[in-house]
């Protein structure tokens, strides 16, 4: 696998990584205040939050440019923002269901920016690789 293959599929899956952790916060959010005011425990929030970033390496990050990596940064801090106030607020059920909105509503506002710089970091890197594999057929 050569070095813009590999970059590609880092890309892709820290694309589809935020992807589906932003579909489970906004999509499930019924269900999980649900439980979460019915029964007050917080034993299913793990599984909301659940991501692949938070085990990434540097390393992997190198792959995107700049400006990714800010929106990445900004995305999944507010994540671990909301996360942090989930796992241990003392509020009623009524404000943390408003906040959650809200924290939604940020969400989907820096989730649609990273998607954004991801789309363009993809697209670069397949010009390239379509730029390397013209040169390797001459």
């Amino acid at each position: 696998m050569n070095e813009i293959s590999h970059k590609l599929r880092i890309l892709t899956l820290i694309r589809l990584d935020a992807q589906r952790l932003f579909e489970r916060i906004k999509e499930r959010e019924i269900e999980y205040m649900h439980i979460f005011s019915s029964k007050r425990t917080r034993e299913h929030f793990p599984r909301i939050f659940d991501n692949r970033y938070d085990e990434m390496k540097i390393s992997d990050l190198k792959v995107c440019e700049p400006e990714t990596i800010v929106a990445l940064n900004s995305f999944y801090h507010m994540v671990d923002e909301m996360r942090w106030y989930l796992f241990c607020t003392e509020d009623m059920p009524g404000t943390v269901q408003d906040n959650v909105g809200r924290y939604i509503h940020e969400l989907e506002e820096l989730h649609q920016t990273l998607q954004l710089y991801l789309n363009a970091d993809l697209e670069s890197r397949l010009e390239e690789n379509k730029i390397k594999e013209g040169e390797s057929i001459l």
